[in-house]
């Protein structure tokens, strides 16, 4: 088995193309004291779906406001606004050596209204439909 279908942390062989789970599950609890969306329901959330991806296309991540520049509104809807805007640290991405950041990276960013009153209906809600 070549080296680069090995993960770089525990050696053992990726379960997804440059995808440990068990390491990136490492990775992102040891950043969990390190964000907070300020609503416990969400952070938990995004906490499971980050110790559960099964590779990185699955991962959510909480971004702070000031992460972004070049905010745009778009357009807007019934439950939310729409915005265009530059990410500067970007998604995560996967080069031979490492995870790391791409930079300013245009991403589509959704205001809910009554967003610190989300609850499980109002996700599953918006995730079945």
């Amino acid at each position: 088995m070549s080296e680069h279908n090995l993960c770089s942390d525990c050696y053992k062989p990726y379960e997804e193309l440059n995808w440990c789970k068990e390491c990136r599950a490492k990775q992102f609890q040891q950043n969990f004291s390190n964000w907070t969306s300020g609503n416990e329901f969400i952070d938990r959330f995004i906490q499971d779906t980050q110790l559960n991806a099964q590779n990185h296309k699955q991962v959510l991540e909480w971004i702070p406001y000031d992460k972004f520049k070049n905010i745009e509104y778009l357009d807007k809807g019934g439950f939310s606004i729409i915005y265009k805007a530059i990410w500067l640290e970007g998604p995560w991405s996967h080069d031979e050596e490492s995870w790391m950041n791409r930079n300013n990276h245009t991403v589509v960013l959704k205001s809910l209204n009554n967003s610190s009153n989300l609850n499980e209906e109002f996700l599953n809600e918006v995730l079945y439909y």
